[in-house]
């Protein structure tokens, strides 16, 4: 039994089976079992929910074997990170004319302060907290299904190496 062929054979099994879980959790809007954070009161889709609007993230995830043993998962896009684990955005801008006259107008329609200040200032800093969605990571689901994939593959091996022994017994 060759260990080096073993190993790359669960790593190839093992990788087929979590890039399926992995895309199965935007059906699921879960990371397995753990439902996703609920979206902000202030977000409006279109279609959709948050992470599946335009499926450009769930798209750009990709994997790949890295030596014999070990899977990387990667996408091409900047916010992939901060949706699987969450963090704090900063933001400055200068708002336009036309975002000062809808400040105004929601300043008078509420009276809230904040919109009349937001109509007012030079500069907008804001911190936007996102909270984490997971859907690539460490879960016992998936030290599960790597157990299952060795145990399996490691089964048949020795079945072979069995087969193979008992062939050369019974010549």
């Amino acid at each position: 039994m060759d260990k080096e062929k073993v190993i790359k054979n669960i790593a190839k099994n093992v990788k087929v089976e979590l890039d399926e879980e992995f895309d199965k959790n935007f059906e699921r809007k879960a990371f397995f079992d753990r439902q996703w954070a609920p979206l902000s009161p202030y977000y409006h889709p279109m279609t959709g929910s948050m992470l599946l609007r335009t499926g450009a993230l769930r798209k750009s995830i990709h994997s790949r074997l890295v030596g014999n043993s070990s899977i990387n998962y990667y996408s091409s896009l900047r916010y992939a990170g901060i949706h699987n684990e969450g963090g704090i955005i900063e933001q400055n801008f200068v708002p336009t004319s036309k975002q000062r006259r809808f400040f105004f107008a929601k300043y008078k329609q509420t009276g809230d302060e904040k919109f009349r200040r937001s109509a007012m200032a030079k500069r907008i800093h804001r911190k936007i907290a996102i909270p984490a969605r997971p859907f690539i990571g460490d879960h016992p689901k998936v030290r599960e299904a790597i157990g299952e994939i060795a145990t399996e593959i490691i089964a048949q091996e020795i079945q072979k190496e069995m087969e193979n022994n008992l062939k050369q017994y019974m010549k």
